[in-house]
């Protein structure tokens, strides 16, 4: 039997007094969707050569008898038909409109919803280049060092067997020398005029003044630039693949510096005591094959110089010296950035408390992690084939807005990788190359586009 409880208590309850309740509701929200292919719109069907899909001529909207608004009807066209739309990065694009694209009054609004679809190969331009500092012979040691004039350099070792003329040296762990008081540097990057039997003769770019001979060790290779061909790659060991990574770059070892005996392998698995004979799990493992001795050297995009690169992707270890073999670390990774953000300066300038980030920092729409739904496989293979990201906010930033003012044309949507560098694939708009060389494969335009959902909040 159900227990009595009298009115004046149930009233008591109805006003929030002891056992009473909080009605909740999510207040009320219009959505406001976004598509990086809208950047491309083509009124009235209209094709390439300016008449309709007929064959008739193209009549302007503003001489129709039907007034032309936002909600005409078009043809979305992502291939950029010439002499309509110019084609652009779905990762810096404009959005434009002659009216407001979201109008009413709401003072919040949020991304609920994103599909992201991840499609810049594992190598282009932004990202395929490496150093290789390769010592024949394992002939690294300089033992002297004289400023033979402000244009030469000499280093004195025991022999140059393997150097030539118009080499590219790296000099290194040479002390600094002073010259009337001043110090100057000796390490860099030098080019070789001559090569005798003990000497190498180099141009002088650090600008140091003339000096007498000095004694002092340090270290010399040649270094040579890798550039591996655009394209998906992935971490197998299955030989002559053009997808195998390992075999490309060991391939681009052998045809720069000449070796016929240098590997490189991905997840070697431990064969023999030697230590260079083994290498850790998860990693790249490269061996010379003879007394030949080398070390990775980071190639530095001047334009970008802390974009992340081959040398970052393959995780050599930062601390090399030369040796016969080099191991990477376990933190390889396919991938050229972990996270996009997708920012829109209009949308996000009403911020009081803006957003903050460890490393650059951008007010943001959202982060997107290049993680698939229910991802089982080997981490490190992310970034070898293109990938479908799809992430629903259970909680999204909420943006502050003046409830007062509509959202109108041009925003411009930009997508950043972890660096803070907008997502690229270095090769331009379309690929095209000066000089009439060949086109670039992987293009900017061509790059997979990206939709995402907002909701707007009257509240």
């Amino acid at each position: 039997m159900a227990a009595h409880i009298s009115i004046s208590k149930q009233l008591h309850y109805a006003q929030n007094g002891e056992m009473g309740g909080v009605d909740v509701r999510e207040p009320s929200t219009a959505i406001f969707a976004v598509s990086s292919i809208d950047r491309y719109q083509i009124p009235n069907n209209q094709t390439a050569s300016g008449v309709n899909a007929n064959g008739s001529t193209i009549v302007p909207q503003s001489t129709l008898s039907v007034p032309s608004n936002e909600f005409s009807l078009s043809t979305i066209n992502p291939l950029y038909p010439a002499g309509i739309a110019q084609p652009s990065s779905p990762y810096d694009f404009v959005i434009n409109s002659n009216q407001n694209l979201l109008a009413g009054f709401f003072t919040r609004i949020a991304v609920s919803e994103v599909i992201f679809r991840y499609t810049l190969p594992t190598l282009t331009s932004r990202n395929n280049k490496i150093y290789i500092v390769w010592a024949p012979g394992a002939r690294s040691a300089t033992t002297a060092v004289t400023g033979t004039s402000t244009a030469v350099v000499t280093f004195t070792m025991a022999s140059t067997t393997g150097y030539s003329a118009g080499q590219t040296v790296v000099i290194g762990n040479q002390a600094p020398v002073t010259v009337s008081g001043v110090t100057y540097v000796v390490n860099g990057i030098y080019t070789i005029s001559t090569a005798t039997g003990t000497t190498l003769v180099c141009n002088n770019p650090n600008n140091l003044p003339a000096f007498s001979i000095v004694t002092q060790s340090g270290t010399v290779g040649i270094r040579y630039l890798l550039t591996i061909n655009e394209g998906w790659y992935d971490l197998t060991n299955t030989g002559a693949g053009e997808g195998n990574l390992a075999y490309q770059v060991q391939q681009a070892v052998l045809t720069a510096t000449g070796s016929s005996t240098f590997t490189l392998v991905y997840n070697q698995l431990p064969s023999s005591s030697s230590a260079a004979a083994t290498g850790p799990f998860n990693a790249f493992n490269a061996k010379s094959g003879n007394t030949d001795t080398f070390w990775w050297l980071r190639y530095t995009d001047g334009a970008a110089p802390n974009r992340v690169g081959l040398n970052e992707m393959m995780s050599w270890e930062s601390t090399q010296t030369f040796a016969t073999y080099q191991y990477g670390d376990p933190n390889v990774s396919l991938l050229s950035t972990p996270f996009v953000d997708i920012t829109c300066d209009q949308l996000t300038y009403n911020q009081g408390v803006k957003d903050a980030d460890t490393g650059v920092s951008h007010n943001i729409l959202c982060r997107v992690y290049i993680v698939p739904d229910a991802f089982t496989g080997n981490m490190a293979n992310l970034g070898s084939g293109p990938i479908l990201v799809h992430r629903v906010f259970p909680f999204p930033k909420q943006i502050r807005w003046r409830a007062n003012q509509n959202i109108g044309g041009g925003l411009r949507f930009q997508v950043w990788d972890s660096q803070g560098y907008l997502l690229t694939t270095g090769e331009g708009i379309t690929g095209a190359t000066a000089s009439g060389a060949a086109s670039l494969a992987y293009y900017d335009a061509d790059m997979g586009d990206w939709t995402m959902t907002m909701l707007a909040s009257e509240v």
